[in-house]
């Protein structure tokens, strides 16, 4: 049997005990629009959850069991260190390279530290955008599918596209556009459909077009394992998973 860790705290230690700390001058607002999570949030989330590294056998049976499987691999080095696979019904149908975040411990121009990660775990998308600007950044985030709060699968700007392969972002998977575009199409042909009968774009704000009228009900997931749990969800027939595993 593969070993767990299971100490609440240990994950959150690793961070801030043996993160390098960065000081770019940001501030607030724009850590938070760039993905990062403040420390004392972390701390507090870890007071209530455990959150295991994903394990090879547990994303396997993931694959296996489920429409649409995608895998991302945070690991700075090694093989298949940050790529992105796309599954569908157990077949890998793309690989691309990616920058997750950074995994550093980033201070804001007001003092306070921020986490530029991007968390492990099983998920469901929970909400998706064709186009998506970040106010803070004045960037487009085209392609924006979001599955933890403000950190998103989307396509980075092509002065980015040299990072791409390397820990370059304040939590978000970036990737090149043409990918991200098929990624979302994907992901929305395991909802409801990418045909234009099976969706509404909204205009949700200057800038952002969400995709709405494309979620089916799907079982929530257990964050660490992925197992199904008998509550459901409107999402996407889609898992999103995020671990640093060597494979």
């Amino acid at each position: 049997m593969a070993y767990r860790p299971l100490a609440k705290f240990a994950t959150i230690l690793a961070l801030t005990s043996t993160f390098a700390v960065n000081s770019y001058a940001l501030t607030d607002a724009e850590a938070i629009a760039e993905g990062m999570t403040p420390i004392e949030e972390t701390l507090q989330a870890a007071a209530g959850i455990t959150v295991n590294n994903p394990l090879k056998e547990e994303m396997e049976a993931a694959i296996q069991q489920n429409k649409l499987v995608i895998i991302v691999n945070k690991r700075a080095s090694g093989a298949d260190a940050q790529t992105l696979k796309v599954f569908e019904n157990g077949i890998e149908i793309l690989k691309t390279k990616i920058s997750t975040g950074r995994e550093k411990t980033e201070v804001a121009a007001s003092g306070r530290k921020y986490l530029s990660t991007t968390p492990k775990g099983f998920f469901r998308p929970t909400k998706m955008y064709t186009d998506y600007l970040s106010y803070t950044w004045n960037a487009p985030m085209p392609n924006a599918t979001f599955f933890i709060g403000g950190i998103a699968i989307h396509a980075t700007t092509k002065s980015h596209y040299a990072e791409l392969g390397t820990r370059a972002s304040g939590g978000c998977v970036r990737m090149k556009l043409e990918e991200s575009k098929a990624i979302r199409e994907k992901i929305m042909d395991s909802g409801r459909g990418a045909m234009a009968a099976m969706f509404k774009i909204i205009n949700e704000a200057k800038g952002r077009n969400r995709v709405t009228n494309n979620t089916v009900s799907v079982p929530q997931l257990n964050r660490s394992t992925g197992a199904h749990l008998n509550a459901a969800v409107q999402s996407w027939d889609t898992i999103i998973v995020v671990h640093d595993q060597q494979m």
